[in-house]
């Protein structure tokens, strides 16, 4: 049923919950697992730049300033690859262990729209995402990001909120039936 899910990581509890249901959805039908990380560089260089002016004298010099953002793009550009990769090889070890093909896809840019676009260019045939990420605002139920997502792709989504053990969940699955199309496919 299922050739490829499409699993979004952030290091965060829901994250890692989503992976343990991956990999239950993905053994029975050997399929693939995409695991991607989003990262935000380009926002890093625009705050820098926005507290240039802050910097001491010495540089102020456009010449040094020009050298400190190559230096500060590099450093934040790296740093937020190696935390991506840290987040994804956790993802392959657990692929590798259960014996599935693994992708791995790392990104700059905007969370949600880079999602949405890889989604919508993809052959996923499932998306299992944390519910909330590791930016949770206390008392939330669903996070911007999986809001964003799920509210503009035409893949299925599975948004994990339960913590425990959500492969565990039990024998009762409750789907809403209203008469569309969609629900009859959850069905």
């Amino acid at each position: 049923m299922f050739k490829k899910i499409y699993v979004p990581v952030d290091n965060s509890e829901y994250s890692n919950q989503a992976i343990e249901m991956a990999l239950a959805l993905a053994k029975p039908w050997n399929a693939t697992i995409v695991g991607s990380h989003v990262y935000a560089a380009r926002m890093h260089d625009y705050r820098f730049k926005q507290m240039e002016y802050t910097l001491p004298e010495e540089y102020q010099d456009e010449n040094e300033l020009a050298r400190q953002r190559k230096i500060h793009d590099s450093l934040i550009t790296m740093g937020l690859q190696l935390i991506s990769d840290s987040y994804l090889d956790v993802l392959q070890r657990r692929c590798q262990e259960a014996g599935l093909a693994y992708e791995r896809k790392t990104f700059d840019g905007k969370h949600y729209k880079v999602l949405v676009e890889d989604i919508a260019q993809s052959d996923y045939d499932l998306v299992i995402m944390g519910a909330l990420g590791i930016g949770a605002v206390k008392d939330s139920l669903i996070g911007s990001v999986c809001e964003r997502v799920t509210r503009r792709v035409q893949r299925d989504v599975l948004v994990i909120k339960h913590l425990a053990d959500p492969v565990a969940c039990g024998e009762t699955i409750v789907v809403a039936i209203d008469g569309s199309p969609q629900c009859f496919g959850g069905l």
